[in-house]
């Protein structure tokens, strides 16, 4: 279990739930089911100015421990791995996925990864994955 220290002004609590709001907010409808990480960091890091990003890290690794939020780090040629976050349900994440195909007028690329990685953790959370 991850433990996030108190240390600012805001609780660890407020701000885990600050980083999985954020995550739920701004995925599905017209956006992709998952976000990438940095920006997350940096808005949240912008509703707590006197916070650390550490905490702000420490918070999404908490999430992903608990199984609110996952993380999947795309690795690519150029070493500039890309860290995708999205909500870790399969029901939550099934309906963000098919909003997204009912309101993005096209799919960018970025979109399609998005869409591979969501659909695979639909696939692994329901135990229907290709490793079963």
């Amino acid at each position: 279990m991850t433990v996030i220290q108190d240390t600012g002004n805001a609780s660890a609590k407020e701000i885990y739930d600050t980083v999985v709001g954020f995550v739920e907010h701004n995925t599905g409808g017209a956006q992709p089911p998952l976000i990438n990480e940095p920006p997350v960091v940096s808005s949240v890091c912008r509703s707590y100015p006197d916070e650390h990003p550490s905490r702000i890290r420490s918070a999404i690794a908490a999430a992903t421990s608990w199984g609110d939020l996952f993380r999947y780090v795309r690795e690519r040629e150029d070493q500039r791995n890309q860290r995708f976050l999205g909500i870790d349900d399969a029901d939550v994440l099934e309906t963000k996925i098919g909003e997204y195909h009912e309101r993005s007028e096209r799919t960018t690329r970025y979109g399609a990864i998005c869409l591979q990685i969501a659909n695979g953790r639909v696939d692994h959370l329901r135990g229907e994955d290709d490793a079963n």
